[in-house]
């Protein structure tokens, strides 16, 4: 028998991009000192001082295991997984680290992903009203947290929330590269000057190039198929 109060259609939902950072969120101290790093912490969460497994990419792992080290919103770290270019590690957040999104469950807001960007955390949520933004922004202001909202736009039931997007280090990367004349025929700027641009490796550098332009596919073309 159907439920007559289930939902009959989705709602429509808002995506937002925020901005958030202080010196007690879990890992900034780490994402200041490693900025060459891409870092995600997997799944959504919480506020009580349970594990938090987060994926480091990049080459120069050696300098983002010393600064765990020193690290005060850190209480435990071990290296959990690696694959490549990839390390995983779980992280225990100290007793006063601040939560990233105080209120969220609260105010019934889904948290959709967590990457590092510019000493502090990029966070998309999902969110049903302009209101709960509001709420969550003045909940982390409270307690000191910066809280700057990036991209705000509307969804709807045929917005894929889960397609790949570039990390804030992969965006820097293409766009670098394209203001460069890298794509150019001929290119304007090789790898390794684009490499010395940056401040990076050449390595790391077809690295995050490799994964942007496999993101940038997936998002653009892949998930457009019928």
């Amino acid at each position: 028998m159907q439920d007559d109060s289930s939902p009959t259609s989705a709602p429509q939902t808002l995506l937002a991009e925020v901005f958030i950072s202080h010196e007690r969120l879990v890992l900034v101290p780490t994402l200041e000192s490693t900025s060459e790093l891409s870092v995600q912490i997997e799944g959504t969460p919480v506020a009580d001082g349970s594990f938090h497994f987060v994926s480091v990419f990049g080459t120069d792992f050696s300098s983002f295991e010393r600064s765990l080290e020193t690290d005060t919103t850190v209480s435990e770290a071990i290296l959990f997984s690696t694959s490549g270019d990839r390390r995983t590690y779980r992280i225990r957040p100290s007793p006063d680290t601040l939560p990233l999104l105080p209120t969220a469950n609260d105010l019934g807001i889904r948290t959709l992903d967590i990457q590092s960007g510019n000493g502090g955390w990029v966070v998309r949520i999902q969110l049903l009203s302009r209101e709960s933004l509001i709420d969550l922004r003045k909940a982390c202001l409270e307690v000191g947290t910066t809280f700057h909202v990036r991209q705000l736009y509307d969804s709807d039931s045929n917005t894929d929330i889960d397609s790949t997007r570039l990390t804030e280090r992969q965006r820097d990367t293409v766009l670098t590269a394209y203001r460069s004349g890298y794509y150019n025929v001929p290119r304007g700027i090789s790898q390794g000057e684009l490499a010395a641009e940056l401040d990076v490796s050449t390595s790391a550098i077809s690295q995050q190039l490799r994964r942007a332009t496999k993101q940038l596919i997936a998002s653009t073309f892949v998930v457009d198929e019928d």
